[in-house]
């Protein structure tokens, strides 16, 4: 009876290592895919970034402009001829 008892406990805590292995294995795949999908969205992510950049600077000289603030390259300009 006593051995069977030990069998019985050392067949579960396998079964309980065989499932924790099995999670493991499970998330550290799911993990290992979204990786990947970063890693393939990185460049357009970066695009994007540039993109909204580029529009906010765009957006400021416009408004800097309706003000009737000159831009530094015609400030420059100014500067040297005088």
């Amino acid at each position: 009876m006593q051995a069977e008892d030990i069998l019985t406990g050392v067949y579960g805590e396998l079964h309980e290592l065989l499932g924790d292995h099995r999670e493991f294995k499970r998330e550290t795949l799911c993990r290992l895919s979204a990786l990947e999908e970063e890693v393939k969205a990185a460049p357009g992510v970066r695009a994007a970034r540039m993109c909204a950049l580029l529009s906010a600077v765009s957006g400021i000289v416009s408004l800097l402009a309706s003000f009737g603030v000159k831009l530094a390259a015609s400030l420059c300009t100014a500067g040297g001829a005088a």
